[in-house]
């Protein structure tokens, strides 16, 4: 067996994947009773209701599916039950995320050291400490899973208010009421942090250096933030389950700064389709002001990169459950019971968001514009219960009430509704005996019941209907697609699948199936696990806590044993402070130093800055013998040579543009100003403490959101931004180039090379690379680099700097 890797991957998820089963022995109204959900307010099964209409006695007491209880949500528990005699087994949990915990399952031999962190999905209040601490000492022991056992109070602050009555609306484009927003910032957010929290010191002190941490889903976004101030390099996998909503929706939630920069610590953020990522990465840039490109976004701690990563099911093991003698057991009953009649088959959590209520309205346009199908199409609907207010939105018995008496007669109900779930061996079998299914979502991630469906249909490979807003669609383009708020549509769309010819059937499934079996739930987890590994073996993005200082005693023996030496200096930020004016002392001090530096036959010393030729002339031209580049390579002067271009054919067609948009900020922005150079157009702007600090941020942050929107996919144009400038300048142009052209003309045995901000960190990976010359490349500051070196300050490069002076006196 391959592994995919032999480091310990930790897994974390709102849910274990295993769960206890208590059952109470010391008393006796309870004697071996297993503790059970309450059913209050559950919606009565409709099939028992049929089955009374056709006055058959004995249906009368039972129904054709057997239905499942849900597991106990934390709020569920009477208080006043105590449990500190009470045994327990462990079984699966049927809460949480089950396609992530198939698709680990799935690779489970391929990752020997894999341990989960999760709650356990029941009360815990009610047990002893020494209950807590044998589930706990079991669980590590036999299972590697690690609980996290929180109070029912924090938990429902947590699940049932903060994230399903706050984040769950926001990631699915439903805007808070006043009362919403106000809550999210009292006691359910400090839930939301509290349990985070618990999630984040339970990984710390199980992690080991090297271990890889894969955090999962919207529950715990304030994870790897908490993980990264005290494991600064660990490497850390974020995966959103869930859509990412549009910039203009995510930044109305009040904890939106929060919330992004804690996700910004993975080093991996992956998403189930590429609109989710996009979103992602324009409200991260819109909202913190950072950089972004569309594989990730630079930091200054690390480089955290965004990939799609679509979910996907374990084929071979479902096509395994599928031959169970149960499922074809209940095949044979459900055609059976709906002999002549056409099933259309359709499970969704009972959620406002799933779109249920619109799905019936939209079958009763069916039955209203096509009638030749009153009598002959059944839809049996599946909702799974959720939070209890977020059903209460739903209001969806009066629709299925209305349809039903509408069209059905004593031998006939179009709807079948279930508000409870079903056994898996029955759901299996509905599937494979579904004429269509019918998934319409106002919005959703990655919809496996899709996926089963086409699984489930190798044989009479009847049409999938799916709508346009779940991520799944993106993949499945053979299936029939449908707006869920167009009931008309969606109509036709039931009439259009249960009207298809065969040959078109199969030409559909085909291509579904091959979708499904390229995006599998290994293909998935493997993909994920890659991607950190790649994180964690890629030196060119690592912390500046894995680097070593910089002094003069690393230099001092490269320095005297090499003849021919080359330095390559940033400016700016690097010879002297941010922000210092000409003629400051600052800049005498680093004309004394490149005069002495220059003054040595053996050196070459060349300063690559971002200024125009003038400023850098005015600053440094005096020194003799001193080599100058100007506006990041474009211009070289050689040593005692004139200014010179080093590209040809730049394409300079977008600056109309964008001086356009940064004169449309200029004016609306307090102290703001262009400056146009050769090769390219600086917006900047003042950050002060003042009252406008909050507006010129925002202005900041939306200009740089125009100019990705407007010129990015037009131009070959990068975006640079400064802690008060945004630069906007052609892709080609860079110092790479500039530094091939230096090294042929010194031909070095020795380089040199210091700079401090992003437009160094290619010329810092290029001259890393160089054989048969000696290369000491740093950065100035503390912010994860390309370079192998790292000097606190300016201070201390000319410290470094005063040192070798001294070895030539």
């Amino acid at each position: 067996m391959t592994y995919i890797t032999d480091k310990q991957v930790i897994v974390a998820s709102l849910y274990l994947p295993l769960t206890i089963e208590i059952e109470l022995k010391d008393r006796k109204r309870h004697s071996t009773e297993t503790l059970r959900i309450n059913n209050k307010g559950q919606v009565p099964n409709l099939l028992q209701t049929l089955a009374q209409q056709q006055k058959k006695k004995e249906e009368d007491k039972k129904d054709l599916f057997d239905c499942v209880q849900p597991e106990r949500t934390s709020t569920d528990i009477e208080p006043s039950l105590i449990l500190d005699n009470c045994s327990w087994f462990i079984k699966q949990c049927s809460m949480g995320n089950i396609g992530l915990n198939n698709s680990i399952y799935s690779i489970q031999e391929q990752t020997p050291h894999l341990s989960w962190v999760g709650t356990l999905g029941i009360s815990t209040d009610t047990l002893s400490d020494d209950a807590k601490e044998r589930i706990n000492v079991t669980f590590e022991k036999a299972h590697q899973c690690y609980p996290i056992i929180v109070s029912d109070a924090v938990f429902d602050g947590h699940y049932n208010i903060y994230c399903k009555q706050i984040l769950w609306p926001y990631f699915h484009y439903v805007v808070q009421d006043v009362s919403q927003n106000r809550i999210s910032q009292d006691g359910p957010w400090q839930d939301y942090k509290a349990l985070n929290r618990l999630f984040s010191d339970r990984i710390i002190r199980r992690y080991r250096e090297g271990d890889i941490i894969w955090i999962n889903d919207y529950h715990l976004m304030l994870v790897p933030g908490m993980i990264r101030e005290s494991i600064p390099n660990a490497i850390i996998g974020f995966f959103l389950h869930i859509p990412f909503p549009s910039s203009e929706l995510f930044r109305c939630l009040p904890t939106r700064k929060e919330l992004l920069w804690s996700i910004l610590q993975s080093n991996v953020v992956g998403f189930q389709t590429y609109s989710f990522a996009r979103h992602f990465l324009q409200t991260c840039s819109r909202i913190l002001l950072v950089n972004a490109t569309p594989s990730g976004i630079q930091l200054d701690t690390h480089y955290c990169s965004v990939g799609i990563d679509p979910i996907g099911i374990d084929v071979h093991s479902l096509n395994q459950k599928i031959t169970d003698p149960i499922v074809t057991q209940w095949v044979a009953k459900l055609r059976e019971k709906y002999a002549g009649k056409k099933l259309i088959v359709a499970r969704d959590k009972l959620d406002f968001i799933k779109g249920v209520r619109q799905k019936m309205l939209a079958f009763e346009q069916f039955l209203t514009h096509y009638p030749q199908w009153r009598g002959e199409v059944v839809m049996i609907q599946i909702a799974l219960s959720t939070s209890e207010q977020n059903e209460l939105q739903v209001h969806i018995s009066d629709v299925v009430s209305s349809v039903n008496s509408k069209f059905s007669n004593i031998s006939y109900q179009p709807i079948v509704f279930l508000h409870q779930d079903i056994s898996f061996v029955q759901y299996l079998a509905l599937l494979i005996c579904a004429d269509a299914c019918l998934l319409t979502p106002l919005r959703d991630g990655m919809n496996l019941t899709s996926h089963e469906y086409i699984v489930c249909q190798s044989e009479t490979h009847n049409p999938l209907i799916l709508s346009e807003f779940t991520g799944t669609y993106g993949s499945f383009g053979a299936s029939l697609r449908v707006n869920p708020w167009d009931y008309r549509q969606v109509g036709d769309a039931i009439h259009e699948s249960l009207s298809m010819g065969q040959s078109e059937k199969t030409y559909r499934w085909k291509e579904l199936y091959k979708s499904i079996q390229s995006n599998s739930a290994q293909h998935f987890a493997q993909n994920i696990i890659k991607r950190l590994i790649k994180a964690d073996n890629t030196p060119d993005y690592s912390f500046n806590t894995k680097k070593p200082q910089l002094n003069a005693d690393i230099l001092k023996t490269e320095y005297r044993a090499c003849a021919k030496k080359l330095f390559l200096f940033d400016y700016g930020g690097t010879l002297i402070p941010h922000g210092k004016p000409p003629g400051s002392k600052d800049i005498d001090r680093v004309l004394h130093v490149l005069h002495h530096l220059t003054n040595d036959s053996n050196n070459a010393v060349y300063v690559i800055s971002g200024r125009t030729k003038f400023n850098i002339d005015m600053d440094l031209g005096s020194v003799p013998n001193l080599g100058l580049s100007a506006e990041n390579g474009y211009y070289i002067k050689l040593r005692g040579g004139e200014w010179q271009k080093v590209f040809d054919n730049i394409d300079f067609s977008w600056k109309p543009t964008i001086k356009e948009i940064f004169q449309y900020y200029t004016e609306r922005t307090p102290g703001a100003y262009v400056e146009s150079k050769d090769t390219s157009i600086v917006w900047h702007y003042k950050q002060s403490a003042d009252k406008n600090s909050q507006y010129i941020s925002w202005q900041a942050a939306e200009c740089q959101n125009h100019i990705a929107d407007s010129v990015n996919e037009n131009f070959a144009v990068q975006v640079k931004s400064g802690r008060t400038t945004i630069e906007v300048v052609p892709h080609d142009i860079n110092k790479t180039s500039i530094a091939k052209r230096i090294l042929e003309e010194t031909k070095p045995e020795f380089v040199l090379s210091v700079g401090d901000d992003r437009s160094n960190e290619d010329l810092f990976s290029y001259l890393n690379k160089q054989d048969n010359i000696k290369v000491v490349t740093a950065t100035v500051g503390t912010r994860s680099t390309k370079a192998n070196y790292y000097i606190p300050n300016v201070d201390s490069v000319f410290s470094i700097l005063d040192q070798l002076q001294c070895l030539h006196g």
